[in-house]
């Protein structure tokens, strides 16, 4: 699996946009971005999101998140309710993927 930035890099270029046009509507300085699909910056989840609705993200955004690096919000609580949870992880994730 490519890394985040990789990711927004190459769905930007789809959509043919700039980096400064993902910029002003995701609401991020612009180096900022760069230096994110470079891999040399580290995004927030909001800002994660942020950009998945701004490029047509059509994949499960919390494997965008984890490609980041990040564990998403939304599975950290499910962990910290219940540790033991960590075998549900792949059937959560299995219900959870967008069907193509």
């Amino acid at each position: 699996m490519a890394n985040g930035g990789e990711i927004v890099r190459n769905l930007r270029m789809q959509k043919e946009l700039s980096i400064r046009a993902l910029a002003e509507i995701a609401k991020v300085n612009y180096v900022f971005l760069s230096r994110l699909e470079r891999g040399l910056e580290m995004p927030s989840e909001d800002l994660i999101r942020r950009l998945a609705d701004s490029i047509d993200y059509e994949g499960e955004i919390n494997e965008l998140i984890a490609s980041f690096g990040k564990v998403p919000k939304e599975i950290e609580k499910l962990i910290l309710e219940n540790p033991n949870s960590m075998v549900d992880l792949p059937a959560y994730f299995k219900s959870h993927r967008k069907k193509a």
